[in-house]
């Protein structure tokens, strides 16, 4: 059966691996390098790529350059945008988190001009240093009822539900916690999806087998049910495979 690994950095893989039969993967950009890397490697595999300016690279190299890297993406034509949205733990002045917002306005621009959904990168702030908090709610309030996926979603399950009454879906690595198991339970198998976001959480797409595994026991469904599901629904949210 054919898993789809809904987001994965294939390129910043270490040299010489190679990537299992059963594993389909949807390669992600989150700078204008990385998306530069990212349709390479897409395009010689034959996967769906996903392009975008996520906050975390505005923090790191400011916004000076954003109509260039917006100009790169609409001519790549991606199948997503993203991973774009707001991370207010990396932004630690108001000026950052501006950079942020209208990074994060151009991107939602872009996918309503190319009739794309959006791959959203949410973080809150966990300091007490008197700026914005809730980077979910304001993602929300920016995007609407935008065609979303929530990636590695760290929210609650009351916003997860929420995402899904917009239409949105949520994204699921291997990664355990309380709150994310409570966001399996309320969440649909028909809006789950799972990934690795390798090589920096899982170490490889492989660990979209322990997702899928988590899912299922939370869920109380097989695995291949699960498999099946989000293979569909990452069909259906990428347009690819039909």
């Amino acid at each position: 059966m054919m898993l789809v690994d809904s987001h994965t950095h294939l390129y910043d893989m270490k040299k010489g691996y190679v990537l299992p039969s059963d594993i389909f993967p949807v390669v992600v950009g989150y700078s204008h390098t990385s998306n530069h890397k990212a349709l390479e490697c897409a395009r010689a595999g034959g996967y769906p790529v996903v392009l975008g300016i996520a906050p975390q690279t505005t923090v790191k190299e400011g916004i000076s350059k954003l109509d260039e890297w917006v100009s790169f993406i609409r001519e790549s034509r991606p199948n997503a945008i993203g991973e774009v949205g707001l991370d207010y733990k990396w932004a630690q002045t108001a000026e950052q988190v501006e950079d942020e917002k209208r990074a994060f306005s151009k991107m939602i621009q872009l996918a309503n001009e190319l009739g794309l959904p959006m791959v959203i990168h949410s973080r809150d702030n966990p300091n007490d240093n008197g700026l914005p908090k809730d980077a979910v709610e304001d993602i929300l309030a920016m995007t609407g009822k935008a065609k979303l996926l929530m990636h590695f979603f760290s929210g609650n399950s009351g916003q997860a539900a929420r995402i899904v009454e917009m239409g949105g879906y949520i994204s699921v690595a291997h990664v355990r916690s309380k709150e994310r198991r409570k966001v399996i339970y309320t969440v649909p198998l028909d809006r789950l999806l799972v990934e690795s976001d390798s090589p920096y959480i899982g170490r490889t797409p492989e660990s979209v087998r322990e997702a899928i595994a988590y899912i299922a026991e939370v869920k109380g469904a097989t695995p291949e049910d699960v498999a099946q599901a989000t293979t569909k629904n990452a069909m259906e949210f990428f347009g690819f495979g039909h």
